[in-house]
């Protein structure tokens, strides 16, 4: 999902809201498409006084923004699916394995570590490639 963000230098709220999108970008798998406001540019008297301004499809978000408000509009938009959540389940679920395998490793038990070390980072990577799949899915199909 393409975002139309406009900025201007030296401004405080522009940065902020830069900020706040570049979490929201991970989250959301959103495409910022940044504009510095100049006065020659053709936009320049309509957002001016309101920067910074965050489009997302014909929705203005201006000034001061919320970042839970803009949060609660883009998941009314588009909710994950559910290959998604297993992807991130299988991430957590590596972690888990391979912190188990840790723990083997520190009773002693080395090919158990071993084995529980592997089995973690091929579960974690299979999650991560689900996850990638569906963001690369998500990115073609809102577009």
């Amino acid at each position: 999902m393409t975002v139309e963000f406009y900025s201007k230098e030296d401004c405080k709220l522009c940065d902020d809201a830069r900020q706040m999108l570049v979490r929201l970008k991970k989250e959301f798998f959103l495409e910022v498409k940044e504009t510095k406001l100049t006065e020659d540019h053709p936009s320049y008297k309509d957002f001016f006084m309101a920067i910074p301004v965050v489009l997302i499809r014909n929705r203005q978000f201006a000034g001061n923004i919320v970042e839970d408000e803009l949060r609660v509009f883009l998941k009314e938009l588009k909710p994950p699916t559910r290959l998604f959540y297993v992807g991130k389940t299988f991430e957590a679920l590596g972690f888990l394995t391979v912190a188990v395998g840790l723990m083997y490793g520190l009773m002693g038990d080395m090919w158990t570590d071993l084995y529980f070390f592997l089995g973690g980072i091929a579960i974690f990577v299979v999650g991560r490639s689900l996850e990638k799949r569906e963001m690369k899915r998500d990115r073609t199909t809102s577009q």
